[in-house]
Order: C-alpha cells, then structure tokens, then sequence
C-alpha cells in the first residue's frame, strides 16, 4: 500500500475576502480550492482583482514562455527587492538577461563537479554532530538541513574571514521568516508598502543586515586582487556578460549573491527535510535507497560521477519535490488584455500558479497524493510534460541553479542515507506552510539510527 504523508486539505469552494486574507495569513496554500486539483483554471477576485489560478501544463506553458512578454512578475518583485534588489531573480528584460547571461558559466556542469566535496563535507559535519547523541535521539532534521547547506553557501558562495557571518545570516534569516506570512499576504493583495504590520520592523532590520554582511564579503573578495576564486563570489565577480562583456557592480553582486544564497541555500534545505521525512515514514524506499548507494559509491567518496549514477536516489528527491515543492507557488501579472488558452485575461490580472496543486492535479497524477518514486523511473519519467513538474520553474526563467541543486541534494543524501537511516516521531504529523519556501509547521524532528558499515 503507497505511503499517503501529510497534505493540505483545499477549501471546497473559493474563499471570500476576509476568510481569504485570515487563511492566507497562516498558510496560503489553504487558500487554493479543491477544483485547482481537478480543473485546469479558476478564476476568482471578482472585477476589482482579477486573479485565477491556473494548472493545465498548456496554461503555464502559455504564460511562462509563449506569451511571457505580455506578463510580469510584479508580484514577486514586490516582495522580493526590498532585499534582493534588481538581482536575477527580480529584474526583467534586457536588466535580467545580461545578469543571466553572465552569471551562466559559474553553473556550467564542468564547474559544479568541483563543489561536490563541500556538498560531502557539510552532510559529513551533520552526521559527526548526530554521533555524540545516543543512538536513536531526536533531532530537528529541518534545522539540521538547514545548517548542512549553510555551510555549502559558506564554503561555495560566501566565503568569508568573518566567524560571525554565520551566525548573522541565520538570525537574519530566521526573522524574515518569522514575518513572512504578512509580507506574502501584503505583496499578493498589492498592499501599500509603507503600511505597518507586525515584524515589519525586525524585516526591515534583517534585510540592512544581510545586505551590509554581503557587501563585506564582496569587498573582501574584491580586495583579493588577481588571485583566481573557485568559490561563487570570485566567479561571480569575474563574470562578463557575453554580448557586451559588463561586469557586475557592487550592487548586483550583493542582489545577486543574496538571491543564489536564499534560491541555493533554502530551497535545498527544504527538499532534503522533506526527503528525509519521507523516508523515515518508507522503510522499502529507504533500504532501497541505501542499498543503490552502498552499490554504486560503497566506502568511497560520492563524486559527481558516481552521484549521476544514483538513479533511484534521484527518483526519491524527484517525488519529494513533486509532493512538496521547495517553492509551492508562482505567480504572474498580465500588462495587457490577451487570450491565454481560450481564456479573456485582462490587463492586471494576477495569474497563480500553485505548484503545489499541479504536481498533484488528481487528473494528470495516478494516485496523486502518494509516495510514489518509480514515477521517475527513466522511461516514465519521459512521458510527463515538462509543465506538469516543476520544482525549479520553468520557461526561459527556469531556476539557473537547478544543476546546482540537485548535484548538491543527491551528494548530500546519499552521504546521509549511507551511514543512517531515520524514523519517524510518533504523533508529528508535518503540515507544509508555505512562505517563500515550503515549511513544516512546527519543525520536523525525526529519530537518527546508525547504518552497520559493511
């Protein structure tokens, strides 16, 4: 019998305004009705805010790519610049394409393969932190995760002399989150900035925080003049665009390391919190896990090529993601009055995409709430459309990370997998809250039990 973890129960029918902002202020993706599983478009909001949610893989396609010039990402940008600037992630046009362009090289395959022994070494240091508790303890595997790729950002991107760097990010970091719900909320009903809300202090702090603690860190690596970086700051700062070969200023630079910290730091965090939830609660896939590793890499180091052999390692990350994607919602803002599939979209229409729902439409997934990792088997893993799956985005703005990623999550759990296997804490039943990334309400402890080494 296929594993049914913990979901979202969606309203039966679109909410009203006020229960709307009330449900979205503590979990948006409560706000999202049951026919967005089931349908392909929901419109709601009425005339004064047009919104619609929108599912089928020809819908987003439609707004992603076919038609993105008549789309904007305001939204986002709204909530997203005041700490991340005109960075990657929030700039658009000719602004996104040089800083794409350029930042492209840094991600190639040739490169990457080089970061994989500070992926080991980070899953390494957990695993060393889980032995001198006894056997079988508790431990807040999210916080743990988190923890395991704050030190790849450290030793990958953010390089630094500084001890308190860390420590700063984190608590930075940390009270962002805390206000999250209300910047969301704020953002998605197109509230005016200025309008106090709780937190709204502490984010403004956290954010001049980040901001400054990074720009230390590019005038630090900036200072090093003519030694040659692996890590992503030196590359960054190196990077030429192609076309008009302009580097990024100090500016760009800190929009852009902040962004590829939070997209490369977060939303790895949480695919492996929940990945490893998953397997605690699948003692089959977790065998069969640990088995593929102990075959393919045995005592040796994982590296890049013996991480690309890790099929069913990756099925097992693919279907966590697909169940509990690290960022469940995407948006898009129509400039225009357009046709979108046969659907009257007009101009300021807000255009909700809630991966969480597509990667479990009940119409185009067989048992959709299911764990289910043979579904990315090769030869299935083929036959779904490309905009039916999407963890990493898709269209032109496709997470440019997404190598990064996903080399770094399955180096990573297979280091883990290798040495322990987890259970689950009886009576936590992890509900995903979704900020900007997905959540379990609460943390997610799980129980560390040791592997025997053969």
């Amino acid at each position: 019998m296929s594993l049914v973890p913990p979901r979202i129960i969606p309203p039966a029918e679109p909410l009203g305004r006020f229960r709307f902002a009330a449900t979205f202020l503590r979990n948006p993706l409560e706000v999202v009705p049951q026919a967005a599983y089931e349908e392909d478009f929901v419109a709601f909001g009425g005339k004064r805010s047009p919104r619609a949610w929108i599912t089928s893989p020809a819908l987003v396609k439609a707004v992603l790519l076919d038609q993105r010039d008549k789309f904007s990402k305001r939204t986002q940008i709204r909530l997203l610049s005041p700490l991340l600037g005109s960075g990657i992630l929030t700039s658009e046009g000719a602004e996104w394409k040089w800083q794409r362009q350029a930042a492209a090289p840094v991600f190639r395959p040739e490169s990457l393969e080089t970061f994989v022994p500070a992926f080991v070494r980070a899953a390494e240091a957990r695993l060393a932190e889980w032995r001198s508790a006894p056997e079988g303890a508790t431990t807040r595997i999210d916080i743990e995760m988190t923890r395991a790729t704050f030190d790849v950002i450290a030793a990958t991107l953010l390089p630094s002399a500084d001890p308190t760097l860390p420590a700063a990010v984190q608590k930075s970091v940390a009270m962002l989150t805390a206000a999250g719900g209300w910047d969301l909320l704020f953002a998605s009903l197109n509230l005016p900035a200025w309008l106090p809300h709780p937190g709204m202090a502490s984010s403004v702090r956290a954010m001049k925080t980040l901001r400054s603690r990074v720009a230390e860190v590019v005038r630090e690596r900036r200072a090093m003049v003519g030694e040659a970086g692996a890590d992503l700051a030196r590359r960054l700062i190196d990077a030429r665009d192609p076309e008009s070969s302009q580097a990024m200023g100090d500016e760009r630079l800190v929009d852009n390391l902040l962004t590829f910290y939070l997209a490369g730091h977060e939303t790895t965090a949480k695919a492996l919190t929940w990945t490893l939830y998953l397997l605690a609660r699948s003692r089959e896939w977790s065998d069969t896990v640990a088995e593929e590793v102990a075959r393919v890499v045995g005592n040796d180091a994982v590296t890049a090529a013996r991480a690309e052999k890790l099929v069913v390692t990756q099925q097992v990350l693919k279907e966590a993601m697909r169940l509990y994607p690290p960022v469940p919602i995407m948006s898009r803002q129509a400039l225009v009055d357009l046709e979108v599939e046969g659907h009257a979209i007009r101009a300021g229409t807000s255009m909700l995409i809630p991966i969480y729902a597509v990667h479990r439409h009940e119409r185009r997934w067989d048992d959709a709430h299911a764990f289910r990792p043979e579904r990315f088997a090769p030869e299935r893993e083929a036959a779904i459309p490309r905009y039916q799956y999407m963890p990493f985005g898709a269209g032109p703005r496709v997470c440019i990370g997404r190598a990064f990623a996903q080399l770094e999550a399955t180096a990573m759990l297979a280091t883990f997998v290798r040495a322990a296997s987890f259970e689950p804490v009886e009576g936590v039943e992890p509900v995903p809250v979704a900020r900007v990334t997905l959540m379990p309400k609460g943390g997610l402890p799980l129980k560390v039990r040791w592997r025997r080494l053969v």
